[in-house]
């Protein structure tokens, strides 16, 4: 298979927010090919699994996801950091991919030693010439001291936390699991 080229992929990535418990986290990276899907704006403040399905329908969008339960993954803020180039690696394999331009935005709160080393990890891996690496947060403080959740960050942020929650009560409700505390 020819090795394909593309000028720039977006990469988005969430987990199910579920670390702190013994039934696992779930971590999904949404790749994109289209600009449109690294603009930020605001979303509806709900899960809108039509919407996710609908954007997953362009052949120019995917998703992969992993499934953590070691207990090194348990209460760990790296859970993103960790995981989000592993899967970027395997897409990027999969699909033989020689990329230009990498974006990567991560749900959450990001140290700055962390997004260097995203972003070194991936400068020049597979012919990438640049990469950015940003992250949102959902919950913003209002001047009266209360919490706002809006969700304002791009398309491929949005999708992932949908999908990393679906997958995860998924898995959760299907009546094939057996899970013991």
């Amino acid at each position: 298979m020819p090795v394909k080229e593309v000028e720039r992929l977006i990469v988005g990535a969430d987990d199910s927010n579920h670390a702190g418990t013994s039934k696992g986290e779930i971590i999904v990276a949404t790749f994109s090919f289209l600009t449109e899907d690294s603009i930020v704006r605001r979303f509806p403040n709900v899960r809108d699994f039509e919407s996710t399905e609908f954007w997953l329908s362009s052949p120019n969008r995917d998703y992969r996801y992993a499934l953590l339960t070691a207990e090194r993954y348990r209460h760990s803020s790296q859970n993103l950091v960790e995981v989000v180039p592993l899967l970027l690696k395997e897409y990027l394999d999969e699909r033989d991919l020689m990329v230009k331009n990498l974006k990567i935005f991560l749900d959450g709160r990001l140290a700055m030693s962390n997004r260097r080393r995203m972003r070194e990890e991936f400068l020049k891996f597979r012919g990438i010439e640049g990469v950015v690496v940003d992250n949102f947060t959902k919950k913003k403080p209002t001047p009266t001291g209360k919490t706002e959740k809006h969700p304002q960050c791009p398309a491929v942020v949005y999708h992932a936390d949908i999908l990393a929650n679906r997958l995860y009560h998924e898995a959760l409700e299907n009546p094939r699991l057996i899970y013991r505390d």
